[in-house]
């Protein structure tokens, strides 16, 4: 029996929704609580139970724990895609482009009718280029850049950079460096020089980065929360301001003062 296209991407992308419904603020506890290092040692007991149920000829029950393989590899792509790294489509992106790669004689120019020997033969000097393409830390930066937050994106390259020993020596070193930055970033404010602007807030968000990297600080969650904690200060402010005539027509000063009226409450 088989499913059409369309009936195959509804299930799947149900499967996503559930994950991500499981992994929100009005999901499950324990979902909400997992990390990728917690869940590793369950993606090899998933992959041990798909085995044996392969052994025991039961294909009802191999369908079953494939489910549940596939479950733990939504769940590992869901943590890392709130956490900016990769989501779903990378993950299905990088399968099929190493599947075209390693098979020329199928999507490419080569010879399709090559024995299974030489196949095998062929497969090991791809996968020969294939490692020494992922030893080179300018190939894993560039595949860091594509991370689809360029927070977390940032800190991959940084900790690369950081793994041949170009990085600062603690987080108090790399602080110097913000401010160094700051100070361009003021300059080139008062130059009324936009490119320039542009390119020095971007070296300051990469310093910022590298302070929290050093001090063992996931930035994305930083601001996730910081920019939760504004939200939420501001959604009490808002009553209190409408109730005194609107923001129309209120100076910043104004404002401020709703602000630090907010803030002395907590």
């Amino acid at each position: 029996m088989q499913h059409n296209n369309q009936q195959i991407s509804d299930e799947y992308m149900q499967l996503v929704e559930i994950m991500r419904r499981l992994r929100s603020p009005q999901g499950c506890s324990w979902d909400r609580k997992q990390t990728m290092e917690s869940l590793s040692d369950n993606v090899i007991e998933e992959a041990h139970e798909v085995v044996d149920a392969i052994k025991s000829g039961d294909s009802l029950h191999v369908c079953e724990e494939l489910g549940d393989l596939l479950m733990m590899i939504v769940f590992q792509t869901q943590i890392a895609a709130e956490e900016g790294k990769f989501d779903m489509a990378d993950v299905a992106r990088g399968i099929c482009n190493k599947l075209i790669n390693r098979h020329p004689h199928v999507f490419g120019n080569h010879e399709n009718a090559i024995d299974p020997e030489k196949v095998m033969a062929m497969w090991g000097e791809i996968k020969k280029q294939e490692k020494y393409d992922r030893g080179l830390i300018s190939n894993r930066m560039r595949a860091a850049m594509e991370f689809p937050s360029a927070l977390s994106g940032a800190e991959k390259v940084q900790s690369e950079a950081a793994s041949i020993g170009f990085d600062f020596a603690s987080a108090q070193t790399a602080l110097a460096k913000i401010h160094e930055e700051a100070a361009e970033v003021e300059k080139a404010i008062n130059d009324g020089n936009s490119a320039e602007l542009e390119e020095e807030i971007g070296d300051l968000l990469f310093s910022v980065l590298n302070v929290s990297r050093l001090s063992n600080i996931n930035a994305e969650k930083c601001l996730r929360k910081s920019t939760a904690k504004f939200v939420e200060r501001f959604a009490q402010i808002e009553p209190m301001v409408e109730a005194d005539g609107g923001f129309a027509g209120k100076s910043l000063e104004e404002l401020d003062r709703y602000w630090d009226r907010i803030k002395q409450q907590k």
